[in-house]
């Protein structure tokens, strides 16, 4: 019992004299201090140093650093790459250490601090509104900027895809085999190959669609997400993976601005050598680019084809005129 009481009083000691030596620091470091916790796994820079302001400035001057921890016993200072905040589960107690918090870090979504994806920067409450952040899907330690939506149900949304016409003459569309090209999203004529989307699927792990576009000449608009369960999972393997022409009623869910005629009549989509038949695409629509072309239809009547630029029209009686301005957009989550 007396070396348990003496290892008690010594451990004891120790804390309080780590907690005297946090307040021995000025005043305004105080405020982001945590005494006797420190974050694991995310250190990349390490250095003795007798003072944990200094440490802690040396942080704030770095650009990469987030937080710090700063480990009394030897006076050693350390930069983590992430915070307790994003990574709580990280966190460890150890009465030795002292962790700080940057204030003036960068934030997640930022060139020097990357995310995952957008649906990342919005779970960690890292975002500014729709715009433009850095992602790096593969950690390749080569971050490159999207379009983030963070608004629509809940946001996290990626845009893959944007024709946004300024021409009412559209020229070729130009096949991108690097999802790094997302960059260029301002590119109407742009589009993603089959390679180029497994690929960021694997790297990001995204599991929903999302359609969206509007012609002024039919003065309607096709917005809608695949749903986050089974039916709406067949929908992106049936573009990414394996052609399966997937049930359409009970695989998406249409949002507040929809006003298309296609999208409130899902047992009327696809075409396998019959009409109305509730699935996606046309059974003749099996190609590498079947994402883009005649996506969703009802045949004859109203499409969402970006190949084409159908938006819940058709070339014949309910075809629609290309304006300047007209847009089709996909996005992922």
């Amino acid at each position: 019992m007396a070396n348990c009481a003496s290892i008690f009083v010594f451990f004891s000691f120790f804390h309080y004299s780590c907690y005297l030596f946090v307040k021995s620091q000025p005043f305004s470091l105080l405020t982001s201090t945590e005494v006797g916790i420190e974050l694991q796994g995310f250190f990349y820079k390490s250095f003795s140093d007798m003072n944990l302001s200094t440490c802690f400035l040396s942080c704030m001057e770095d650009g990469v650093c987030q937080s710090i921890n700063f480990y009394v016993p030897n006076f050693h200072c350390q930069f983590n790459k992430d915070t307790i905040k994003l990574r709580p589960g990280n966190a460890r107690a150890n009465e030795h250490a002292v962790y700080m918090e940057n204030p003036e870090r960068a934030k997640k979504g930022s060139r020097l601090f990357p995310g995952h994806s957008c649906k990342e920067i919005k779970d960690l409450g890292e975002y500014r509104g729709d715009g433009e952040y850095w992602i790096d899907p593969g950690n390749t330690g080569k971050p490159f900027t999207v379009y983030c939506d963070m608004t629509t149900d809940g946001g996290g949304w990626t845009l893959i895809m944007r024709a946004h016409l300024p021409t009412t003459a559209p020229q070729p569309v130009v096949l991108e085999k690097e999802y790094k090209a997302l960059a260029s999203y301002t590119n109407y004529r742009q589009r993603l190959t089959l390679g180029a989307l497994k690929k960021l699927r694997k790297d990001m792990g995204f599991h929903q669609l999302r359609f969206r576009c509007r012609k002024k000449s039919v003065n309607r608009t096709i917005h809608i997400m695949t749903t986050n369960n089974t039916a709406g999972h067949k929908v992106l393997d049936h573009f990414l993976v394996k052609t399966t022409w997937p049930p359409a009623c009970g695989s998406f869910e249409r949002l507040q601005d929809d006003t298309s005629n296609l999208t409130q009549n899902c047992m009327k989509w696809g075409y396998n050598g019959r009409k109305e038949v509730n699935r996606w695409g046309r059974n003749s629509n099996y190609g590498p680019t079947r994402l883009y072309s005649a996506s969703m239809l009802w045949e004859e009547k109203y499409y969402f084809s970006i190949q084409k630029y159908n938006c819940d029209d058709f070339t014949g009686k309910t075809s629609g005129a290309l304006n300047v301005g007209d847009i089709w957009e996909i996005f992922v989550r």
